[in-house]
């Protein structure tokens, strides 16, 4: 086990296998993910940055950071639920898109702490948000815990507590690539979610109220997706939530959270950029599985709300399983 600091900024964290993360501060984001194939060789299956800079120049993107106070789009930048209303400032036309454009939880700095046992090592992020930041009302006492063991399983615990109430929903954005190729895309993946309902969706990528059923096999082929897909009513903390393969290395995720929902963004609008062998961009290089609740919206009023009240704890876990045959 070791935890080291890079000349770059980054923290890297490596277990006794050898299989490794590196995590970044800024967004409390996963940089690179290191996970062997069949063949026992180790690759990085997340799309990442070379330095907390590029972060910043592109946070647009959400580059496996940590998104928050509410992940999604917010209609006209205006909550209104769980006894709510008030207005935000919109960063997506008039919508607000993952929390806002300048204070948002990808775009700030958290506090890192660091700890290793003999089976796993673990990064985790703390940031307290204070009542009006982005105009969201209430201190928000947030956590956002990566914890990885040398068997490659990576587990995601995203916890929060408030003064008063606000709306609170949470959820990692990395891109998985499994290939372990920088710059190749993820059309030779396969990805079967256990999902029941499709939000659809209508100007602005905003629900139009209709829920349509779906299968459970999801096309990674052009164009792609930015959907949301209501899961199927089951613990999917024992039964996957999703299955994401690679038949070129061997490498498969499987997903499992606590969460109702799975929004999926095959990563269309990236720009063709190459920094080094390990830090490419391009268009569907990667796929977002991200795991969420559905937010407060008047034409869904079946979902129940995401206010967090004082003396409630939020809680979000996803747990990411790496396998190779």
């Amino acid at each position: 086990m070791s935890i080291q600091r890079e000349p770059s900024g980054f923290t890297r964290l490596t277990t006794s296998t050898g299989v490794s993360m590196v995590v970044s501060t800024f967004g409390a984001r996963l940089v690179e993910l290191w996970v062997s194939d069949r063949a026992g060789n180790l690759g990085n299956v997340v799309v990442g940055l070379p330095t907390p800079q590029h972060y910043e120049e592109r946070a647009n993107l959400y580059l496996g950071c940590t998104v928050g106070r509410v992940a999604g789009r917010i209609p006209g930048a205006q909550f209104t639920g769980g006894g709510l209303t008030f207005s935000l400032e919109p960063n997506e036309g008039p919508n607000q898109l993952h929390g806002g454009g300048t204070r948002s939880f990808d775009r700030i700095e958290w506090e890192l702490v660091t700890f290793e046992s003999e089976e796993s090592v673990v990064a985790e992020f703390h940031y307290v948000s204070p009542s009006g930041e982005e105009e969201y009302p209430g201190e928000l006492t947030v956590i956002s815990r990566y914890e990885l063991t040398s068997s490659g399983v990576l587990t995601c615990t995203l916890t929060a507590e408030t003064t008063s109430a606000c709306p609170v929903n949470l959820t990692t954005h990395s891109y998985w690539n499994l290939s372990g190729k920088a710059g190749s895309t993820i059309h030779d993946h396969e990805l079967v979610a256990d999902v029941a309902w499709h939000v659809e969706t209508g100007a602005g990528q905003l629900p139009s109220g209709e829920l349509t059923p779906t299968e459970h096999h999801l096309s990674l082929a052009t164009p792609g997706w930015d959907d949301t897909f209501v899961l199927e009513d089951t613990d999917h903390t024992q039964t996957p939530a999703a299955t994401l393969s690679h038949a070129g290395s061997g490498r498969t995720l499987t997903l499992y959270t606590t969460e109702p929902a799975l929004q999926v963004y095959t990563a269309g609008y990236l720009p063709e950029e190459a920094f080094d062998d390990v830090h490419v961009l391009t268009a569907f290089g990667g796929v977002c599985l991200e795991p969420q609740r559905i937010n407060d919206n008047a034409v869904l009023p079946q979902f129940p709300s995401i206010v967090l009240k004082p003396g409630d704890t939020y809680t979000h876990v996803t747990t990411h399983v790496f396998t190779a045959l």
